[in-house]
């Protein structure tokens, strides 16, 4: 089944209308062979990246990916978890550094 996960992602969002560049298709290839992440891993930090930079954004793009293999992220409940404690734990830096 994972198989073609990424690929029907990818033509979904093209059905809907957002067609990703080819340099973004090849960026997304990219990062899956240099985190080794597994094609859902790469499909869920590609649905967040669009969905919270409302574009594909290659860095944080890969800084998801980055984080997912890291804390073995396979689902879609552990990556919003991990999402929102990384954002917390940024925003507690920000303030010690502001404040």
């Amino acid at each position: 089944m994972e198989d073609n996960m990424l690929e029907d992602y990818i033509d979904l969002l093209a059905s809907k209308g957002f067609r990703l560049p080819e340099g973004d298709l090849y960026f997304i290839d990219f990062g899956r062979h240099y985190t080794d992440a597994s094609d859902y891993q790469v499909k869920i930090a590609l649905e967040i990246t669009l969905i919270n930079q409302l574009s594909f954004d290659g860095s944080y793009f890969i800084a998801l990916l980055e984080s997912f293999v890291k804390e073995n992220v396979f689902s879609k409940k552990k990556a919003y978890a991990l999402l929102s404690q990384l954002e917390e734990n940024n925003e507690s830096k920000q303030s010690c550094t502001m404040g």
